[in-house]
């Protein structure tokens, strides 16, 4: 269910791939890997909808090796089946160098938010204040 002021429906607008799309690269900037590690991987930093829905980040990378982000091929050396192997390209390189300005400008302005946020509310925005009160009965009001 979607929470209120959200796009009804799953990723419409897409937003969970371009998030993991520098993780994907960086992840492949460390060294080749498989689907399954890198949903493994992902979900290391916190993308559990990757291990939820791994199509999403089969989709992803399509779309890097579309792009000429990365490359793919096949591996049958280890028992089991085969494995498709993804590995950066130096385009995936550029298009990460870039991604990672973004996303330190984009750090820097949710720092800048949410230090504005703090200084006028007084609140710690990484608590949850709804879990933190004390639930009552109805009428009964908590002691201060």
């Amino acid at each position: 269910m979607s929470e209120p002021g959200e796009p009804h429906g799953r990723d419409p607008s897409g937003t969970i791939g371009r998030n993991l799309e520098p993780f994907l690269l960086l992840e492949l900037l460390r060294a080749p890997s498989y689907g399954y590690d890198l949903i493994r991987r992902l979900a290391d930093h916190g993308f559990r909808r990757a291990t939820s829905e791994p199509a999403v980040v089969y989709k992803v990378l399509r779309s890097l090796e579309d792009a000429g982000s990365i490359a793919s091929h096949w591996s049958t050396q280890e028992s089991g089946p085969a494995r498709r192997y993804y590995e950066i390209t130096d385009t995936g390189r550029v298009v990460l160098q870039k991604r990672a300005r973004h996303l330190s400008r984009f750090r820097d302005r949710i720092d800048q938010f949410l230090s504005d946020y703090v200084d006028l509310t007084h609140e710690d925005p990484r608590r949850d204040a709804f879990l933190e009160e004390e639930v009552l009965p109805v009428g009964q009001k908590a002691l201060v």
